[in-house]
């Protein structure tokens, strides 16, 4: 696997990755269209265009990348959070992780003796969520060999690892992981393996359908092109998680914070501290249109691995 951060080389054909996608309303395959040219977040990849099926609404990334980890070189992307070896920002996002744990162990109630977080990214949260759960073993994981900072002597195995340990946890989880891979079944299926039968498996993604998409297209925060490739509405997650064979006990709506970055977005600048307190002073703005419109910035499913 290679991580060089490198322009990386595509190929010709759109067809399979669009194919391999069923419509969960037609239960044929997707009808994309365009939706036109998007900013290449990234600097690595060029022309960049989105698909979308015109009658469950997910979304595709194009061109297509066979091998996405030389995007994710030394931990960079707004993915690992680069900024939390201290200061404001880290503090912050510790009080909004401990916030968003309690909210998750309402949801899922016991986590069971083992529980692994798929795809960890800086490990801040899985660290938050841990130190919540002293009586079970939360094992980070992702595809870097060294752990995060946040996760450095404690719980974490690269993903390759998590092949050996087949049907051995009580809860898997996968924040914001599924949107990064053209192979969505593949992925999912490389999350599921660890759980063991009967396990909660609990899967967040961006909603394609949020209402401020609407309100600032290209922009959103949320499109993080070409870093995420597929781009989820409920009803296609749900019909893909189905698809794998998950029973789905429920499906939650999460307002995520998107509005400092999408600000940032709009201004051509990177996300800093100023961007982060602008989105905290605009998260009651964002709260109410998610309400008012039924559509959140995020889905999570909460299913159990039958």
């Amino acid at each position: 696997m290679s991580l060089s951060p490198q322009r990386a080389s595509f190929p010709d054909s759109q067809e399979p990755q669009e194919a391999a996608m069923l419509c969960a309303v037609s239960k044929k395959p997707c009808d994309f269209v365009s939706r036109g040219s998007f900013l290449d977040r990234s600097g690595m990849v060029g022309n960049i265009e989105v698909r979308q099926c015109r009658h469950c609404n997910h979304a595709v990334t194009q061109p297509p990348i066979a091998d996405v980890s030389f995007l994710y070189g030394d931990r960079e992307s707004q993915d690992y959070q680069p900024d939390t070896k201290g200061g404001i920002s880290r503090a912050i996002k510790n009080i909004a992780f401990r916030a968003q744990a309690r909210k998750l162990l309402r949801q899922i109630g016991t986590p069971g003796r083992r529980a692994l977080d798929f795809g960890c990214g800086s490990g801040q949260f899985t660290r938050v969520l841990g130190e919540m759960l002293p009586g079970t073993e939360l094992v980070g994981s992702d595809f870097f060999h060294s752990p995060p900072a946040e996760l450095a002597g404690k719980g974490y195995t690269h993903s390759d690892a998590l092949a050996s340990q087949a049907d051995s946890f009580d809860l898997v989880m996968a924040f914001h992981v599924l949107e990064h891979d053209d192979d969505v079944a593949g992925l999912l299926d490389r999350i599921l393996t660890p759980a063991r039968r009967g396990a909660t498996v609990v899967v967040e993604v961006p909603n394609v359908e949020c209402a401020w998409n609407k309100v600032f297209g290209r922009f959103w925060d949320a499109w993080y092109v070409p870093f995420h490739r597929n781009h989820f509405s409920r009803r296609s997650l749900v019909s893909i998680l189905e698809g794998r064979g998950l029973n789905v006990r429920a499906v939650h709506s999460i307002t995520a914070p998107t509005m400092g970055r999408t600000m940032a977005n709009l201004a051509g600048q990177t996300n800093n501290l100023f961007w982060l307190l602008l989105g905290i002073a605009l998260h009651p703005l964002q709260l109410l249109g998610e309400k008012m419109t039924g559509q959140p910035t995020a889905i999570r499913v909460i299913a159990t691995k039958q």
